[in-house]
């Protein structure tokens, strides 16, 4: 009898002990999206830890021009939130991280940091993000264009065949608003074009395919109710990898 009082009390502990597992809440935490527009690297390694040392396996590496969703980092809300970037494979102990960041992670927001720049000159834009809504009774994507082209002058985006620029006198390290567009409309792709702000000249152009796409697929609609920036990355003269080109950031 004692031996079944004795089991039955250890069920209850676990029992009760499971249930107050289940009535801890989360910490609330923070979302960071990494591109990397560093022209010259090809994959840049982050440290969340700072100068702290680290396993290398758990390390977050952020290719170049990368065209897929950002490095995406959720950590508990402690305020501020060290964070080392080293030019892969250069991660070493002696070698110097490319940059000593310590942002500013508010509780359940959302923030994206471009790393653009150069390897002998890098250089970040920290934005907080607030991404635009889409009904799902519109057909709508949001697109914004940003210049991450180090030295390069002001830029305006154009759509091909259209007179009147979508936006315009974007400078190096700024962006646009989000502009919302309808993707149901049966007609060709959009040709989004680059161009020097001021002789109008064309840097590079980016076709958004299947924006306009309305017939049936079994794979996802790649813009419907997504909001995506194209930015402008690369160097003016450059040639190869480190040519001025425009790519597209997923958020």
């Amino acid at each position: 009898m004692k031996k079944q009082s004795f089991i039955y009390a250890c069920l209850l502990a676990m029992m009760l002990f499971s249930c107050g597992k289940a009535t801890i809440m989360p910490k609330d935490a923070a979302a960071l999206n990494i591109m990397n527009a560093v022209v010259g690297s090809e994959l840049l390694a982050t440290n969340f830890k700072g100068g702290t040392p680290y396993d290398y396996y758990r390390t977050m590496y952020v290719q170049y021009a990368d065209p897929s969703l950002p490095t995406r980092h959720y950590s508990s809300y402690n305020g501020e939130q060290p964070l080392w970037i080293y030019n892969f494979p250069d991660t070493t102990e002696k070698d110097l991280p490319l940059l000593k960041l310590n942002l500013q992670l508010p509780a359940g927001s959302i923030h994206s940091l471009y790393v653009t720049g150069t390897l002998a000159q890098p250089d970040t834009m920290f934005v907080e993000e607030h991404l635009p809504n889409h009904s799902l009774g519109d057909s709508t994507t949001s697109i914004r264009f940003i210049n991450l082209s180090p030295g390069s002058q002001s830029v305006k985006v154009t759509i091909q065949g259209k007179s009147s620029p979508e936006a315009g006198n974007i400078a190096y390290k700024t962006m646009s608003n989000f502009i919302t567009y309808p993707v149901n409309v049966p007609q060709a792709d959009d040709v989004f074009e680059f161009r020097d702000a001021a002789s109008d000249a064309v840097i590079a152009t980016f076709t958004a395919t299947g924006i306009h796409y309305t017939g049936p697929s079994v794979q996802p609609h790649p813009w419907l109710f997504k909001n995506k920036a194209l930015a402008l990355i690369g160097i003016r003269g450059g040639t190869g990898a480190q040519r001025q080109q425009v790519v597209v950031i997923n958020y």
